[in-house]
């Protein structure tokens, strides 16, 4: 296949792309629930939520939480848009809540799940944020949380999701999401058609859009509702080893639900030791962002316990 993409470049552009960005779109669409028409593949979260909100008057003033994905609130920032930052703390919910009852926001965003803490934002508050300001936009990156938690875009109160496809949806680099409301569209009077324009600027990669539905369907072909129920399971499993040796940090202990993202609390040196003895792991924030998906086991769970205590 290699081989025909560097001896049949022109193919793959004229034919292969415009087959397997259908591929990919009727996938995305299918896993999420959402709506073909306004279901669009890009190449990563910056340019699927770039390309919407610059559609979006300059008045509009953003509510963010704090220590979001630096590309959200860069894009804001970058764009002219106004925003106020809510503070991360246990309940962030409740925060949100109070701070959209005293000022005047246009737009909500944030990460389902966010990228540093791995917290997990209350998808059923969101229900009760939309019905107490059915005008105020929901705006979603989904990028830790797509791929990694059941979801059913049109049930759900959010207007727009915005992801990067090669984290939990294990799709190659280069792939990216936006799905939208119809509604949203037509209350703002955006035309799909303008859409369709703004997201077929630039190049896609032909071979990572065909690796976008691949994952996918490989996923919904494996029972994926079955997948998170064994994903969940090694997330609490590592939860409960991680508070045991006191590496969470408290705003992640009081809260009631989690996502399988972790930042523990190590230092430098006893993250290059992690590193020495292939954790895959990062650094983020102040501490050592880990996670499990649905391919671990507990045993790998077990050996990163006795990694851990050698350090400790």
């Amino acid at each position: 296949d290699d081989i025909s993409f560097l001896t049949l470049g022109d193919h793959y552009k004229t034919k292969l792309e415009k087959q397997y960005y259908q591929e990919a779109r009727e996938a995305v669409a299918r896993f999420v629930n959402s709506e073909e028409k306004t279901t669009f593949i890009t190449a990563n979260f910056s340019s699927a939520f770039q390309n919407f909100i610059v559609q979006l008057p300059k008045s509009f003033r953003f509510l963010v939480v704090e220590d979001e994905y630096p590309s959200l609130t860069g894009l804001i920032s970058n764009h002219g848009f106004s925003s106020k930052e809510i503070p991360m703390t246990h309940m962030v919910e409740q925060a949100i809540w109070e701070e959209l009852h005293l000022n005047n926001y246009q737009v909500l965003t944030l990460s389902a799940v966010q990228y540093t803490s791995g917290i997990l934002l209350d998808m059923n508050w969101l229900v009760k944020i939309k019905e107490a300001f059915p005008e105020l936009l929901l705006l979603v990156d989904g990028t830790q949380f797509i791929g990694a938690h059941q979801f059913d875009f049109s049930a759900s109160p959010i207007d727009g999701i915005f992801g990067s496809s090669y984290k939990w949806l294990m799709a190659g680099y280069g792939t990216g999401f936006a799905l939208l409301k119809k509604e949203l569209l037509t209350r703002l009077n955006i035309p799909v058609a303008m859409l369709d324009q703004a997201y077929d600027r630039g190049q896609l990669s032909v071979k990572a859009l065909g690796s976008l539905a691949l994952a996918v369907n490989t996923l919904l072909d494996q029972d994926f509702i079955q997948l998170m129920e064994i994903k969940d399971r090694l997330a609490n499993y590592l939860k409960a080893g991680l508070s045991k040796r006191n590496l969470l940090d408290e705003i992640v202990e009081q809260r009631e639900k989690h996502s399988s993202i972790f930042n523990i609390q190590l230092n430098r040196k006893q993250y290059e030791s992690l590193l020495a003895e292939n954790v895959r792991c990062i650094w983020r924030g102040n501490g050592v962002r880990i996670a499990v998906h649905h391919y671990n086991t507990k045993e790998d769970i077990d050996r990163f316990f006795n990694y851990l205590d050698k350090l400790l």
